[in-house]
């Protein structure tokens, strides 16, 4: 992702700056930030949640999913570097607030069709946030568009794996 700025007109104070792929930078920088956010969202959610997972087989699943969140930060870890850019975190509110629900819901019920209900319910809002993604990624960077769509296949398989434990 190389930058280049190009200003149409001379009088204008505010620039467009576009990659050698024609793609607006802000936004691709917007929807990285935004890709952020959701899958470290999830990654903490899952973290909150798996000390109270009992079987097995749930758990190694669990870890799996995290592992691949981690992948994900790194392929955006590495494309922000290209652009010189930041990803803007998830508030760190959001998280706290996300996390306490996760632990009072696990206070109450700790079967493997509660954890998958709380699971359902967290994949199924980063689902939504994905498809809203996807559908404004007009000029954005090819590689991030790409991305938005490879996380948004994954959770979709995981919304569907998860359906076996309720």
């Amino acid at each position: 992702m190389t930058n280049e700025k190009k200003n149409e007109n001379p009088k204008q104070t505010e620039q467009t700056v576009v990659t050698e792929n024609n793609c607006d930078v802000e936004k691709t920088k917007s929807a990285m930030s935004d890709l952020y956010k959701n899958v470290t969202m999830a990654q903490s959610c899952i973290k909150t949640l798996l000390p109270y997972v009992e079987r097995q087989e749930v758990t190694r699943s669990l870890h799996k999913q995290v592992e691949q969140y981690d992948h994900y930060v790194e392929q955006l870890d590495h494309m922000c570097e290209q652009l010189n850019f930041n990803p803007t975190p998830a508030p760190k509110f959001a998280i706290t607030m996300a996390n306490m629900g996760i632990k009072a819901k696990m206070m109450t019920d700790k079967s493997i069709t509660h954890i998958a209900k709380i699971m359902l319910q967290g994949t199924l809002n980063g689902i939504i946030d994905l498809y809203r993604l996807v559908g404004e990624n007009e000029n954005i960077h090819p590689e991030v568009a790409s991305l938005e769509k490879q996380i948004l296949r994954y959770e979709e398989g995981k919304f569907e794996s998860l359906k076996t434990y309720l």
